[in-house]
């Protein structure tokens, strides 16, 4: 039954891979989501214009997140299909220049694969704020994996696995330290 879940989760995973999330983008009532795509490529990842107006989608919406009552109300996210993954990953390549706004951008993820790196995210907040290092996250089959490198050769790996019941379980987590000098 595992191997079977496994499988489904690996399905849907590929199934999600020409999508992009885009978090934190403004949003108004009466908005073009083409306009605001091209807003965002041109003035905030910084591409040239005729490239970003290039890329072909299939699709792009947004989608009504979840909120609880007396919370502040967040910008719905943006989904957006591309018809070719290299176009993706151009895409998703220059979000670094979206640090230090309040604006992200991420592959699509199977739910429970969404909230194992939600929750690594926050682990490599932590280590980027106490011990100032970079970390990457990545997926890697059915775990979502966060790697940070120090200057001194040191390589640490937190890993969620995310299959037992299509959750991600932070019992089924280890973290391994390799020196890689």
């Amino acid at each position: 039954m595992k191997n079977l879940k496994e499988k489904q989760l690996l399905l849907e995973k590929h199934d999600r891979k020409y999508n992009a999330l885009v978090y934190g983008m403004p949003e108004k009532s009466d908005e073009n989501i083409w306009k605001v795509i091209d807003d965002l490529m041109i003035n905030y990842l910084k591409m040239e214009k005729p490239k970003a107006e290039s890329f072909p989608f299939a699709n792009a919406h947004r989608i009504p997140a979840r909120q609880n009552s007396g919370e502040k109300k967040l910008p719905n996210q943006i989904i957006s299909r591309f018809i070719h993954y290299a176009d993706k990953e151009l895409f998703l390549s220059h979000g670094s220049h979206l640090a230090g706004k309040n604006i992200r951008i991420v592959d699509d993820l199977p739910p429970c694969m969404k909230d194992a790196r939600n929750e690594l995210a926050k682990i490599a907040y932590k280590i980027r704020s106490d011990d100032n290092l970079k970390n990457t996250h990545s997926s890697l089959r059915v775990t979502v994996v966060l790697e940070t490198r120090t200057t001194s050769g040191i390589f640490a790996s937190k890993q969620f696995r995310c299959c037992i019941e299509l959750s991600y379980t932070p019992s089924h987590t280890d973290i391994t330290i390799d020196n890689i000098n």
